[in-house]
């Protein structure tokens, strides 16, 4: 018999709206190992329609004229929740028999609000490589359906199953890089005037551990993927960035993770060592660092395996407001300058994110974490408003004491503004703070060249991004 036929597909956000800064274009490494998991199963295609830009008569083309059986749709975040909606409906007026799947942070996060939409047949929910794999097995009559990790309708009644998890990060195969024209991916960034941009091109993103034990008020990271960190191996992660290389010639790389530092069995260690032996010879940047955890000789091995900048999240520069409402673990803010100052010292770039407009802090405690990020000596700083994502304690907190801003079932995602209620400042207070404090901190003329450096954009850019950070403060 004939294999049945799979889309994994990335619907077009534009579809929705354009929005310059909370826009990315999604790796596709993502789809490529998933369709790895199942090609011995499945004809599997690949339409990304969010890098490509497609309109929607362009995706539709592109899936009826595959034929498939399923279609399997990922979307990162809730704040382009429609687009999930808009994609679902074409793909059933192509065909109503066509099962369409759908996963990814938001279906993860809210898979009851995803279901209301009733062109979504199943949702995954958590990681879902095993969850898929096992759906087509029991599509086709070759297995059971899977007992975790879905969202499915039984009659009237919604199924909703707990989160699945990937225990053994080590048995994964590669992505299927050969079903995507990788090399377009590896000269374009993600989005616009980041300061995570990579340090040379071509380049890669890669996660190579999941999870984060921490659980702090406002990540989502624990319902996404559990407290449990785990990881790949090393040795398969340098195997991987070394065919790339050769294959792609890459030359810089985006650690997309979590908390790499948590890693079991001092994995950051052994991959940096094996960095350092293998000569890689990739310079690298790492999207979160937990900056309680670095010492010299971690930082000397860094920058050896290449090591050019990494991102640290401070969150507060207030003590209570980390240990009693956050939930950080750094025990001793005054240490942040003196590590910041060791990783500056060789050379790698420091940026560090910082969060106000908490349920319970008070003005003089915001201020507070404004004037600790202008000394904490980081080379840039981004400094952004509370947001109660759904299914984080803050959310809970928010809505139990009733300060969310905006009551809908579905809380606005968007680091921009203030989001929270409070007696003692307004969110309108927090967003022009935010905004303001950040362009002074950043942007005066002795640290404009290390940010030319560090986000690839010129001045006039610069200048662009910052007239557009004030024009976006509409309430």
């Amino acid at each position: 018999m004939a294999k049945k036929r799979l889309i994994l597909a990335y619907p077009n956000m534009r579809w929705q709206k354009e929005d310059l800064v909370t826009m990315w274009n999604l790796e596709p490494t993502t789809l490529c190992l998933l369709a790895q998991m199942v090609r011995d199963m499945v004809e599997v295609k690949i339409i990304d329609a969010q890098f490509h830009d497609m309109g929607r008569e362009q995706f539709v083309a592109q899936v009826a004229a595959y034929k498939p059986d399923y279609v399997g749709l990922s979307l990162l975040t809730s704040e382009y929740a429609e687009t999930l909606d808009i994609a679902a409906g074409l793909i059933k007026k192509i065909d109503p028999a066509i099962t369409v799947i759908v996963g990814g942070v938001h279906a993860t996060t809210m898979p009851e609000f995803v279901m209301r939409n009733h062109h979504i047949d199943y949702c995954v929910i958590g990681e879902g490589e095993y969850v898929l794999r096992d759906l087509l097995l029991y599509f086709q009559g070759e297995g059971e359906l899977p007992a975790e990790g879905l969202a499915y309708r039984h009659q009237e009644e919604l199924i909703i199953q707990k989160a699945a998890r990937v225990a053994d990060l080590t048995r994964l195969p590669w992505p299927a890089y050969d079903l995507v024209d990788y090399s377009a991916y590896l000269s374009k960034v993600q989005r616009s005037y980041s300061a995570n941009n990579p340090p040379e091109f071509p380049f890669v993103r890669m996660v190579t551990t999941r999870g984060c034990p921490f659980g702090c008020l406002f990540c989502q990271v624990e319902t996404i993927a559990g407290r449990k960190v785990r990881a790949r191996d090393p040795e398969d992660v340098v195997k991987e960035l070394l065919y790339l290389k050769k294959t792609y010639g890459i030359r810089s790389l985006v650690f997309d993770e979590d908390n790499l530092l948590m890693g079991p069995n001092d994995y950051a260690r052994r991959l940096f060592s094996l960095m350092v032996e293998h000569k890689v010879g990739l310079k690298w940047i790492a999207s979160a660092f937990a900056l309680f955890l670095l010492n010299d000789e971690l930082l000397d091995l860094m920058k050896a395996s290449g090591c050019v900048g990494i991102n640290v999240a401070i969150e507060s520069g207030n003590p209570r407001v980390l240990k009693e409402i956050v939930g950080k673990p750094i025990k001793d803010l005054e240490r942040v300058p003196a590590i910041i100052d060791s990783i500056t010292r060789r050379g790698i770039y420091c940026i560090a994110n910082f969060i106000i407009g908490f349920p319970g802090e008070t003005w003089d405690e915001i201020r507070e974490t404004i004037a600790f990020a202008e000394r904490c000596g980081a080379d840039y700083v981004k400094i952004y408003g509370a947001v109660p994502l759904y299914k984080t304690r803050l959310f809970g907190l928010a809505k139990e004491k009733g300060l969310l801003v905006c009551n809908d079932e579905i809380p606005k995602v968007d680091w921009r503004y203030g989001q929270i209620l409070s007696d003692e400042w307004t969110p309108k207070d927090i967003s022009i703070l935010r905004a303001y404090e950040w362009d002074r901190i950043n942007f005066r003329p002795e640290k404009l060249m290390r940010l030319q450096d560090i986000t690839g954009a010129t001045l006039e850019e610069i200048k662009r991004m910052r007239k557009m950070t004030r024009d976006s403060l509409i309430f």
